[in-house]
């Protein structure tokens, strides 16, 4: 009976072991998805709290652009008030970076360390950003490439109302003016260049047609049955088995996705065009590239003395206006006639290019921290 008893205790000893020992790592993997599981939702937390830093520092951005765009519509509504108040002044309201929360400087005195104090402690806005706003109103959308089935009845709805008129078809000589030929002469300048300097590129995309990947954007963006002469683009899209989009475009990247754009391509245009809607030119953020469309004759030296005017660090220049642009290239460095200038630059306009000081087109750039967690966040802002 000892025998048995024994024999028993054993047996329900080594199964108490046998539990303790599949018990223990059941606990220990518990335990430690226990952990993981909450340090997953405390950085999705700390990363949804960066994302609305991030939304709170875009809305004090829109917020400055607005105040912007009042005083830029008060001064041009105001009589006189453009002859006291230049556009860089005016500018100065969103052109700053801003830093939250604001850093002490040792130049501040005792009644601005104090304000900040203040205003620290009664902010309800947690974590920090930097917020940064650029104008980039120096590029050609490619969205006015678009053929629209609305804009061109309301073209046929108005010859009709001018019964009495000849409609005005664009001359071939105006045509080159247009967003179309500008995007031609850039690719063409920029393969061109990037040939030069690299014999791979050279070797890879010598003789590309340039034409074909224009109507291929052209019938991208455009309006179904709006495009009558698709130069082959329908075709490459069926091949490629892509079904084009027919919309404007909302993104840059969209280029990537054209059955005939290869990437080395796109990239040397992605800095001098932009998707969105830029009104007008800014001529102070006006570069190398696009000062070539709008005078190709100008010389490799001509467009060194252009900047070296322009940023002179002791007196750097702005152009508040047209005029002040025609004047260096006129009269101070002799590009060109007078007459030459005025009617490239209206050729310009009557295809949809408008040049001058007022900037359009903002990127908002904001770097959101909150503890651990960090958000970026890109936006493109148009004022009319």
């Amino acid at each position: 009976m000892n025998f048995i008893k024994n024999g028993e205790r054993g047996i329900a000893i080594f199964m108490v072991l046998a539990t303790i020992a599949v018990a223990v790592p059941l606990v220990v993997m518990l335990t430690e998805e226990t952990y993981i599981s909450i340090y997953r939702a405390d950085n999705i937390e700390k990363r949804a709290k960066a994302r609305l830093v991030a939304e709170s520092a875009l809305k004090f951005a829109m917020a400055r652009l607005k105040l912007y765009q009042e005083a830029f519509n008060f001064v041009q509504n105001k009589k006189g008030a453009k002859d006291f108040i230049k556009q860089e002044n005016l500018d100065l309201i969103w052109n700053f970076p801003f830093v939250y929360p604001i850093p002490v400087t040792t130049n501040m005195n005792a009644v601005q360390k104090l304000a900040l104090q203040k205003f620290q402690e009664n902010s309800f806005l947690e974590g920090s950003y930097q917020l940064t706003i650029n104008n980039i109103s120096n590029k050609i959308n490619l969205n006015m490439l678009r053929i629209s089935l609305l804009l061109e009845a309301q073209k046929q709805a108005s010859k009709e109302q001018q019964e009495d008129q000849e409609p005005e078809e664009p001359t071939e000589e105006e045509l080159q003016f247009s967003p179309e030929s500008q995007l031609i002469k850039t690719l063409q300048n920029k393969i061109e260049l990037k040939a030069q300097n690299d014999e791979s590129f050279d070797a890879k995309y010598y003789g590309i047609e340039i034409i074909p990947l224009v109507n291929e954007l052209r019938y991208y963006i455009s309006d179904p049955n709006s495009v009558q002469e698709t130069g082959g683009a329908d075709r490459a899209f069926s091949e490629a088995n892509i079904i084009p989009k027919m919309a404007p475009l909302f993104s840059f990247s969209e280029l990537y996705s054209l059955p005939s754009w290869p990437d080395d391509i796109v990239e040397l245009i992605k800095d001098e065009f932009t998707v969105h809607g830029a009104i007008m030119v800014d001529l102070n953020q006006i570069t190398d590239t696009l000062l070539r469309l709008l005078i190709p004759d100008i010389l490799p030296e001509d467009i060194e003395e252009f900047f070296n005017y322009k940023n002179n660090p002791d007196d750097p220049k702005y152009f508040n206006e047209l005029n002040d642009f025609k004047n260096y290239i006129v009269n101070i460095a002799n590009i060109m006639r007078e007459s030459e200038f005025d009617e490239r630059f209206n050729n310009f306009q009557k295809q949809g290019l408008q040049f001058g000081p007022t900037p359009t087109l903002f990127r908002v750039s904001i770097d959101a921290q909150y503890g651990e967690a960090s958000y970026k966040l890109t936006a493109y802002v148009t004022i009319p």
